[in-house]
């Protein structure tokens, strides 16, 4: 018979789930029923609480990104340049009004 226990870290969070073969008695292991659901609990210290996690962030741009970014930025300004003269052309010859 298995004594089932949520592993807490210093904010009460569960870290993770042990299954011993023995009771333990140390401060970050909280006996847990075998059934518990440990999704979203927070132990404030005499019971668990149910907590909503943050939404993560979004993640900073790495420096390729930013280099593509940069990469896609000055081909979209060839083409509009290109488009332009184009279009000045067309217009000169009298092709486009």
């Amino acid at each position: 018979m298995y004594v089932h226990y949520a592993q807490i870290d210093e904010n009460g969070y569960i870290v993770g789930i042990s299954h011993l073969s023995g009771k333990m008695s140390e401060p970050n292991l909280i006996q847990i029923d075998e059934d518990f659901d440990p999704n979203n609990k927070r132990w404030n210290g005499e019971s668990w609480e149910s907590y909503t996690p943050p939404e993560p962030s979004e993640p900073e741009p790495t420096q390729l990104d930013r280099m593509e970014a940069q990469l896609n930025k000055s081909q979209d300004e060839i083409r509009q340049e290109g488009a332009n003269s184009v279009m000045e052309e067309l217009v000169k010859r009298g092709l486009m009004v």
